[in-house]
């Protein structure tokens, strides 16, 4: 049975990884109001307006539902704390917060198909292009400077 709770999870780990992906060559936090790249994606104040209201309506959404990941994952481990395992009472729990994994990355993705809309092909592409070659650079620079506390 613990065999197909595992074989569950990382089933659910690779369903969510194209989400992850297309996500994590965006930049986190307003950065519609960054003055560059306003200017650079020549943003309008209607649009800036529509991501702002995207923006809040996904992090009221996002703060819900990452309170009801951490509920359910102190769920989990209080059930998996008890001095006999009731693999059934676990399984379900592992559902639960599987779930609720599922959907933060669903709100996550939604801001996504938001922001696309907002700005269309052809500036979401720029966007993606430009926030992929800084995460890229970042990278470079850690592996120069290797392991270690900065100075």
């Amino acid at each position: 049975m613990l065999s197909k709770v595992l074989c569950g999870m990382m089933l659910l780990v690779l369903a969510t990884l194209p989400t992850i992906a297309v996500g994590q060559d965006l930049p986190s936090g307003k950065w519609w109001r960054d003055q560059r790249m306003s200017k650079q994606l020549d943003l309008n104040k209607a649009e800036k307006s529509k991501l702002d209201q995207a923006f809040i309506n996904s992090r009221r959404k996002l703060i819900e539902l990452k309170s009801i990941v951490e509920k359910e994952r102190f769920e989990l481990e209080n059930i998996l704390e008890n001095e006999t395992l009731n693999e059934h009472a676990v399984t379900e729990q592992f559902k639960k917060l599987e779930k609720a994994r599922t959907s933060l990355a669903g709100e996550r993705f939604n801001f996504l198909i938001q922001v696309r809309k907002i700005l269309g092909n052809e500036r979401f592409q720029r966007i993606k292009m430009f926030y992929g070659k800084l995460r890229h650079q970042k990278m470079h620079r850690k592996m120069e400077n290797g392991p270690g506390p900065k100075k």
